[in-house]
């Protein structure tokens, strides 16, 4: 449990005070938008499709409690911070995130972090971060729209 806290919570909280002080208005609204996409999203998922180790008997999404509230609103910062930049076109960028996003999955399964049942695959995978980050695209239009970001 102590790795999914060092690579779940306190690198990606390092990275995301960086991202901080570089913008911080896009961090304070894209931070919690990761934590409601990884908790709606995850949550639907564990124990029905996947788990994450080491398996709490009394609570199976407690080891990946890390990863929703630390990496997956850093990912959504991360892509709103290059986003802003106008770096890559929208499509392009929500492409590279989920490839990209979707094979550190794969490394996870790889080591044994990650277990994958009931019919799931890396591909279903792919899908789950595509719709993230295009939900993030679209809340992002929507706070430009308003002159929010």
């Amino acid at each position: 449990m102590l790795t999914n806290v060092i690579i779940g919570l306190v690198l990606p909280g390092i990275l995301t005070l960086y991202l901080f002080k570089k913008n911080p208005k896009n961090t304070t609204l894209m931070y919690p938008l990761g934590i409601a996409i990884a908790f709606t999203l995850n949550d639907w998922g564990y124990g029905l499709y996947w788990d994450v180790s080491p398996v709490h008997e009394d609570n199976i999404s407690l080891s990946a409690f890390p990863f929703n509230i630390g990496y997956f609103p850093f990912i959504a910062s991360l892509f709103g911070y290059l986003k802003t930049k106008d770096l890559i076109r929208s499509h392009w960028l929500i492409l590279l995130f989920s490839i990209t996003f979707t094979s550190l999955e794969l490394m996870a399964v790889f080591l044994g972090k990650i277990s994958y049942y009931n019919g799931w695959s890396i591909f279903f995978t792919f899908f789950v971060y595509l719709v993230g980050f295009i939900e993030a695209h679209l809340y992002m239009t929507i706070l430009k729209k308003y002159k929010i970001l």
